[in-house]
């Protein structure tokens, strides 16, 4: 039996690819790098004497060695490829892409229908957006998909790369917990920070991130496929199908969070649907 074989059947959490492997495991080595600066950050309390500089370098600390780092110390695999061959290269890029239509748009969702909005004393903001949260939102998503994608390939691939009804099941429910866990997990921890103000907590940690995880129900399976699927296997993706396919996954996104807006409304007057109206009644 061929070693490609045994791969096959038995499963594997990282890809067989070199460049995708390399990246995938430093993502997460830098995410526990920056989530120990984080915890630090929070349980002390620093945070209380930042402003607009010191969240901008936070967010930029956070952020950009995920292309800082590999850029200059490329792994063995990367070398003689351009840079638009690196897989660490299309993965910020559908990173960067998702999370910036992510944070621009669909924050106002988190205002108007979940009742939760930011008061940190800064004043450089994108669309009443901290543009700092943009590049702690890359980090944060980085991570998060870093450390799903792993766990959906161990699945597929112990089914030896066969279809079958209970594989496909078994990745919706795989996808939504994990989609919900992150969530839920995220909103949780932010609750230590005084400058997150939700009008409704216990509604926020179990409803909110019912709709907060609308987002990694689509992104997760969708940038795990990166490099590895196409019209033939392992095929490598360009930027313009990366950037394309990240916004393709937004644009679902989005219409699943509108369809909640008409469906089931506002979480903190559940009897109404709140009209999304950009920042309609918010002032951060």
């Amino acid at each position: 039996m061929t070693q490609k074989t045994e791969n096959t059947q038995s499963g594997y959490w990282f890809s067989k690819i070199p460049s995708k492997n390399w990246s995938e495991k430093f993502f997460l080595y830098w995410s526990l790098v920056w989530i120990t600066v984080f915890s630090l950050i929070v349980a002390t309390e620093a945070y209380k004497v930042f402003y607009d500089v010191e969240f901008f370098i936070l967010g930029l600390f956070v952020s950009l060695p995920c292309v800082v780092i590999p850029y200059f110390f490329p792994c063995a695999a990367d070398k003689d490829k351009p840079l638009w061959d690196r897989y660490w290269v299309k993965a910020n890029v559908w990173i960067a892409l998702f999370g910036f239509v992510g944070n621009y748009f669909w924050t106002h969702y988190f205002f108007v229908l979940l009742g939760a909005t930011y008061k940190f004393p800064v004043d450089f903001r994108l669309n009443e957006v901290p543009v700092f949260l943009y590049f702690v939102t890359h980090a944060y998503f980085i991570s998060y998909h870093s450390a799903t994608t792993p766990i959906l390939r161990r699945y597929w691939t112990a089914f030896g790369g066969k279809k079958s009804t209970l594989k496909t099941i078994g990745s919706v429910v795989i996808v939504f917990a994990m989609a919900y866990f992150t969530a839920f997990m995220e909103a949780w921890t932010m609750e230590k920070v005084p400058y997150y103000s939700i009008q409704d907590r216990e509604r926020m940690y179990t409803i909110g991130s019912a709709f907060y995880m609308i987002y990694f129900i689509i992104s997760f399976p969708m940038y795990a496929r990166i490099d590895e699927t196409g019209p033939q296997k392992n095929e490598k993706w360009s930027l313009s199908r990366t950037a394309i396919d990240s916004l393709a996954s937004a644009m679902i996104v989005f219409c699943l969070c509108d369809f909640w807006r008409l469906i089931i409304g506002s979480i903190i007057n559940p009897t109404n649907s709140i009209p999304f109206l950009g920042t309609h009644g918010i002032k951060a």
